[in-house]
């Protein structure tokens, strides 16, 4: 099989008991998606730290048997094939090199703290040239309940297709928030709270009929639908929590964003926000000169 965008998945692992994690995952979602798995462990340099050379292979032959033992580990398990490669460098720079061309890549959140994003994941979902999966929870069957975050413009359409790809058999909802920014700055202007409130009931009426029309698109029943009023990561924490949702879907930038930003900030702060996996489409950025 030719390798192409379709056939690959990265995990990229340390060798920490996230590391497996990350790897499991991964290998659940490569069967599913019927595609090839590479494992990328990244050897960080050392010599910063002036360690002794002796010090330093010591090091690092430790961590590369320990790599080359969990990939032996995964592949006892796995029904698709599985290859390791050890890099040296940055971890950010090997494993966005390394995802170029995949059709995903698998990171974990923290291996100190789980429920926060650590900075080489964040990065990579910020930079990477493909879809980035986050993973933070113990992996032990596919995903059951997924919540795909939209703002109802086309390329948040693509979060709702991701999360059908990865999770074709899972309970779908679809969140949108409708944004409360605006309340104050009505209040502000002399509006009475009635009046606010009455704004407020119209422009949720509204979103509720604009998100029936965005999801005609998907087979009738395949998703269900929640719109709320209220800042799009809380809102969407909270659904989370209240379906014991196992993933979120969200597109790295949407009807908001720039077309010269990397990562909108109603992305990053899901990333940061959930307690569950999060998966981040990349859609194609359009850098031109001023």
């Amino acid at each position: 099989m030719e390798e192409g965008p379709q056939t690959r998945v990265v995990a990229a692992v340390d060798v920490t008991p996230l590391g497996r994690r990350v790897a499991e995952r991964a290998r659940l979602v490569a069967e599913q998606l019927g595609a090839e798995m590479e494992i990328l462990h990244v050897l960080e340099p050392l010599s910063d730290a002036y360690l002794h050379d002796g010090v330093i292979k010591l090091v690092r032959d430790h961590r590369t048997g320990e790599a080359e033992e969990m990939a032996r580990w995964l592949g006892g398990r796995a029904e698709i094939p599985v290859r390791l490669t050890v890099a040296r460098g940055s971890p950010v720079w090997e494993i966005v090199k390394a995802g170029k061309g995949a059709r995903l890549v698998v990171v974990g959140a923290s291996p100190v703290d789980h429920p926060r994003l650590g900075p080489v994941s964040a990065r990579v979902a910020e930079t990477s040239w493909t879809d980035v999966l986050v993973v933070r929870r113990q992996p032990r069957v596919p995903y059951r309940r997924v919540v795909a975050a939209v703002d109802l413009s086309e390329l948040s359409a693509a979060a709702v297709d991701l999360a059908l790809e990865l999770a074709p058999d899972a309970d779908l909802s679809l969140v949108y928030a409708l944004p409360s920014r605006h309340d104050g700055l009505m209040a502000r202007a002399g509006m009475f709270p009635e009046e606010i409130d009455s704004s407020s009931r119209r422009r949720l009426a509204q979103a509720k009929e604009a998100m029936a029309k965005f999801v005609a698109r998907w087979p009738e029943g395949r998703v269900r639908t929640v719109v709320e009023h209220g800042p799009p990561a809380q809102v969407v924490e909270e659904v989370v929590r209240r379906r014991s949702a196992d993933l979120v879907t969200v597109t790295n930038r949407g009807a908001g964003a720039t077309k010269l930003v990397l990562m909108g900030t109603v992305a990053g702060r899901i990333l940061q926000a959930v307690p569950c996996d999060v998966a981040v489409h990349r859609v194609p950025g359009e850098f031109r000169r001023p």
